[in-house]
């Protein structure tokens, strides 16, 4: 058995799957899997995806016979995965060649850490990184002119269980650290990934209930920013694209459910359940609707230029 799984969940991504596979394939860790699950797509990503397989052994690929949305998909990479860490890769993003190896080194030398990652930086639809401004902490989008601040690799390292889920559900805008090198132990006591948008940082916030978050500031990790990519879809899009059970519901309500209900089972104690509890009312009450629906509005037209523009040059 390979010391770490690596879950690839796919649908009609052969425009940046190559680069994803590529980038993979060459890390300086080699003692891995990728498990590609390929959610019915209908472009060419099933020959792309067959050929690496004829090429690397380490690759194993399954297909839907329906699309079975976004999270469902990712929650069946870790189902059909072993190995003691796991790790999830988007399709579009992409990792330096050390960045395996960084973070299993991390996790070999704190056993009490629940997972690895490293700093973030931002990358165009052509794989270019971004200008970065070291004066404010920056990447600048070159198509909408907006600054964008990556989560920051100190999330989640504290000792401390409390400051731990804050750090989270304060500072995790991203959710960038769910790409990170995982503890298969530590994500099985989780609900992994709920169904709505942003279920990410939900499942991040359990995980930092069980154990302290590590990372190298390196800048290992490069997000990708393109047209297909989900924060520019719009609400109804996205609900179709997370899940395509068709069912109504509110991300909202899901989403507080989610954050609620993360300390229940976990192993600490009544007052630390208690503060987390009350860390959620407190951001709840902070956040008001009216403020989440301008930045809402302002994250759909910057998605919008992306789209547009894109739509444009092709």
């Amino acid at each position: 058995m390979p010391k770490l799984s690596i879950g690839l969940p796919v649908y009609n991504a052969e425009e940046f799957l190559p680069q994803a596979l590529d980038c993979l394939l060459v890390q300086t860790f080699r003692n891995f899997e990728i498990i590609i699950s390929d959610n019915a797509s209908t472009d060419r990503t099933p020959q792309i995806c067959r050929e690496y397989v004829s090429r690397d052994s380490r690759i194993r690929y399954f297909r839907s016979d329906r699309n079975l949305g976004l999270v469902a998909n990712f929650n069946r990479t870790f189902e059909l995965s072993a190995a003691p860490l796991f790790k999830w890769a988007a399709h579009d993003d992409l990792h330096r060649s050390h960045y395996l190896e960084s973070c299993v080194r991390l996790l070999d030398e704190d056993p009490a850490a629940v997972l690895a990652h490293s700093g973030t930086a931002f990358i165009g639809d052509d794989g270019q990184a971004f200008p970065f401004e070291s004066d404010t902490g920056t990447y600048v989008d070159p198509k909408t002119g907006a600054r964008q601040r990556p989560d920051s690799p100190t999330i989640g390292d504290s000792p401390i269980a409390v400051e731990r889920f804050w750090h989270v559900l304060a500072r995790a805008r991203w959710g960038s650290h769910m790409f990170a090198v995982m503890r298969r132990e530590a994500l099985q006591r989780t609900h992994l990934l709920p169904n709505f948008a942003g279920s990410d940082r939900a499942m991040l916030a359990e995980l930092a209930l069980l154990g302290r978050f590590r990372a190298v500031p390196e800048r290992l990790f490069l997000k990708r920013f393109h047209a297909g990519v989900s924060w520019a879809l719009n609400q109804r899009e996205l609900k179709s694209f997370l899940s395509t059970d068709g069912k109504a519901y509110s991300r909202r309500a899901r989403q507080l459910k989610a954050f609620f209900s993360a300390p229940s089972g976990k192993p600490v104690g009544i007052l630390t359940k208690a503060t987390c509890t009350a860390m959620v009312a407190v951001h709840c009450a902070k956040i008001t609707a009216q403020m989440l629906a301008r930045k809402e509005a302002r994250n759909a037209a910057q998605g919008t230029v992306w789209r547009s523009k894109t739509e444009v040059s092709a």
